[in-house]
């Protein structure tokens, strides 16, 4: 985003938040290791669309529509993704000798500079949300580039691909597996994989053999998206790397198990459970990714509507009585749970 104070001056004029919100945010933000506008969107104190809307009006720029702003796909040859990524932009528009991008950032100088420097166009920045940012990124250079791209050379890994193993072979193997799990394309697959659903706000991650190929999904607000998937072959290795990164046995493979790992990305402490279990092309593999860093929530953090939150907390402070949380995976029963306990938790309750 934009200088801390002057979007702090920004939201406060605009009425987003109030004097007291703001010196609160300024003196715990840095703690989070966060930006301040990421911040203030995490805790739900400013919409990130509201903000988006109020640093347009003071910088008189264009916000990024969808509807409006047609995305050119061949603009991915021009502004690879490494460099997008790098500086966080999109292009999605040329017109003669002017690339407009879509940006969180719309100030970033730097950013600017590096892409008219490859570019060798003049730049016209409009302004995005970061989950904008997201979906042009999808739109332009494949969804999940971050797994594809690791796929792109996966080539270099040598594994034999002649008849495929029986469940036998895979239990007596393990040193075979274990040297194959430690190969860096490998490992540099099953770190991308993690890391494409953290970014992507995923739940879970379900690695899930076929007969001829492998199937990779992400659970995202309660759905199942596909992801490009590793060539079949990849698949022992795969699962051996994740098993051996939960502390599992990779010797068995016959019976479910189930581990957890944690692993650290940009100041987010991520919690892993990891569960396998035998099916009839090979074992079912299911990561459950739980954000450590951001604390349990509030109440007024889950997204209720006024009416049923007074509801439930009027509900919870009885003394006697039962409250069902139900829905399918993903939908947030634990995280609702957790925050009805903070709610009650006092001294003076045992």
């Amino acid at each position: 985003m934009v200088e801390k104070m002057k979007l702090g001056e920004i939201l406060f004029e605009a009425g987003l938040i109030s004097k007291e919100q703001l010196q609160e945010a300024l003196a715990d933000h840095k703690k989070s290791g966060l930006k301040l506008g990421q911040f203030l969107v995490r805790e739900g104190i400013v919409s990130e669309l509201d903000m988006v809307n109020a640093l347009a009006d003071q910088l008189k720029l264009d916000v990024y529509r969808p509807s409006r702003h047609a995305v050119d796909p061949e603009l991915a040859k021009i502004v690879p993704f490494e460099l997008a990524n790098k500086y966080q932009v999109a292009p999605f528009e040329i017109d003669d000798h002017l690339l407009r991008v879509a940006m969180p950032d719309p100030l970033g100088i730097r950013a600017m500079d590096a892409i008219e420097d490859k570019t060798q166009l003049e730049v016209e920045a409009v302004i995005c949300t970061e989950q904008q940012l997201i979906q042009l990124h999808k739109r332009l250079y494949g969804a999940y580039t971050g797994i594809g791209g690791v796929l792109k050379g996966i080539g270099e890994v040598e594994i034999d691909d002649g008849e495929e193993k029986t469940a036998e072979t895979e239990d007596v193997e393990v040193s075979i597996l274990q040297g194959m799990a430690e190969k860096a394309p490998v490992v540099m697959l099953a770190n991308s994989i993690i890391s494409q659903a953290v970014q992507e706000g995923a739940s879970d991650v379900h690695v899930s053999p076929q007969k001829d190929y492998v199937r990779v999904r992400f659970r995202v607000d309660g759905r199942l998206h596909e992801v490009p998937s590793p060539p079949k072959q990849l698949f022992l290795p795969l699962v051996s790397r994740l098993k051996i990164l939960a502390h599992m046995d990779i010797s068995i493979s016959r019976k479910a198990q189930d581990g957890r790992f944690n692993v650290k990305m940009k100041n987010r402490d991520i919690n892993v459970r990891a569960s396998t279990i035998p099916s009839i092309y090979g074992e079912n593999v299911v990561l459950r990714l739980l954000d450590t860093s951001n604390g349990v929530y509030s109440l007024e953090r889950l997204g209720m509507a006024e009416p049923d939150r007074k509801k439930l907390e009027t509900m919870i402070t009885r003394p006697h009585g039962m409250i069902l949380s139900t829905g399918p995976t993903g939908s947030g029963k634990s995280t609702s749970l957790y925050a009805i306990l903070k709610e009650v938790n006092q001294q003076d309750i045992t």
